[in-house]
């Protein structure tokens, strides 16, 4: 008999352990949090009208008078950058001089000095009507400075702030597949499509350069397609953040620089009117003595706040077809179109890899294989302990019911009298 209990026990112990192994690696399959990607690729009935950056370099954006007016400022600037004690920036290399003259000038001067938005970008019009809508206030023009470039921002929002949409069949079938198209009159643009507030930190991918030169018309035809992935957040490995990366990572390096250097950090774009209430703020450069060391310390710094991932990140691949025509001579004329694409849009999603629906089901089966637990039969025992009290209170009521039901009452005949005789028939309860 002995024998019997101890070998029984060495099973019930076995079993034990091997469930608790099994459901060990089981939890921990679980709670490791692997994603798996699916990608979807899908042509919408709308298309969205991406943030258009136009970055234009100074020396087509700013007045040259203004350039000849403060000759002695460049000049010294000049010195510092060419190694000459004096030189004509207009005799030197304009177009290597004029990448670094946003270091010298101040958001002021860059505001005062840069030639009015009307004469880059007169009209903007799309295919659903001819109606200009930056007069209707659909879409809007925002001028922002860089140390190399003004920027100009084409913004196109619905009345919810979300990007506005045109209807792909009216695009393609009205207007030669153009979605929407407007005019600058300058030489050179440095292009990038950015969806409203989801720009990527350090894609340089997304440039694209567009020339024209005096006495011709250029037209500048981009396709462009929509990438969107769509990351899960913690405690899923990709671990991704709902924040603007490029914005917060912009923010952190101005405020650093600000902090230690009193200047904007170079390379950074920033809204003319932001420091308003410092009118001399510039942009940091070598000329004014800081060092590139502090520079890239600031640089590193902020990079380690924007290493999570975007929730929801969006990109753009798209290509640039270019033509061109003679008009009336020392003029140029740039136009830019965005032509609607067959080709289709993709849709990447993280899920995951082991959810919390199979986790349960599987643990479940665990139980039941080494247990032999089954829901529905503990459902049925603690259906039948929750109904004793109820059974037991049934009975008693049964019982008296019985009681009353079997009493007889025997008056004697021929006499009227008080008392009654009650004979009870006491039956047994089934």
């Amino acid at each position: 008999m002995e024998r019997k209990t101890i070998f029984m026990n060495f099973i019930r112990i076995f079993c034990i352990v091997v469930f608790i192994f099994q459901f060990y690696l089981l939890t921990k399959d679980y709670l490791q949090f692997n994603v798996r990607k699916e990608t979807i690729n899908y042509i919408d009935d709308a298309i969205e009208m991406p943030e258009v950056h136009i970055a234009i370099p100074y020396y087509y954006a700013l007045d040259l008078n203004f350039v000849l007016n403060n000759k002695s400022s460049f000049d010294q600037a000049c010195g510092a950058f060419f190694n000459k004690d004096n030189c004509d920036v207009l005799e030197t290399d304009g177009g290597k001089f004029y990448k670094w003259l946003g270091n010298i000038l101040t958001l002021s001067d860059i505001e005062k000095y840069s030639y009015p938005t009307e004469t880059f970008i007169k009209k903007i019009v799309w295919s659903e009507s001819s109606e200009d809508p930056l007069k209707t206030g659909k879409c809007k023009i925002i001028r922002k400075a860089s140390s190399t470039t003004q920027v100009l921002i084409i913004r196109c929002l619905d009345s919810h702030g979300l990007p506005l949409k045109v209807s792909r069949t009216k695009a393609i079938i009205f207007n030669s597949s153009v979605l929407f198209n407007f005019t600058l009159n300058t030489t050179i643009v440095l292009l990038k499509l950015i969806y409203p507030g989801k720009a990527l930190v350090d894609d340089s991918s997304l440039y694209l350069v567009c020339t024209s030169a005096k006495g011709k018309l250029t037209w500048c035809g981009i396709r462009f397609t929509k990438h969107t992935e769509i990351s899960l957040p913690a405690p899923y490995k990709k671990m991704c953040r709902n924040y603007d990366r490029r914005q917060t990572f912009e923010d952190c390096l101005n405020t650093h620089s600000i902090e230690q250097t009193g200047m904007l950090f170079p390379e950074t774009t920033v809204p003319l009117d932001r420091y308003s209430e410092s009118s001399q703020m510039r942009f940091n450069s070598p000329l004014y003595g800081n060092s590139s060391s502090l520079m890239l310390k600031i640089y590193r710094q902020c990079q380690s706040v924007v290493t999570q991932q975007m929730c929801n990140m969006i990109r753009y691949s798209y290509k640039m077809a270019t033509s061109s025509q003679d008009i009336a001579k020392d003029q140029q004329e740039m136009r830019l179109s965005f032509i609607a694409t067959s080709e289709p849009d993709s849709l990447t999603e993280s899920k995951p890899d082991f959810p919390l629906s199979d986790y349960l089901i599987l643990s479940g089966s665990l139980f039941s294989t080494w247990f032999g637990i089954s829901i529905m039969g503990q459902l049925l025992a603690a259906s039948h302990l929750l109904c004793i009290p109820y059974r037991k209170s049934t009975d008693t009521v049964d019982f008296k019911t019985k009681i009353r039901s079997n009493s007889i009452s025997i008056r004697p005949k021929g006499k009227k009298s008080r008392n009654n005789l009650t004979i009870t028939r006491i039956s047994p309860i089934a």
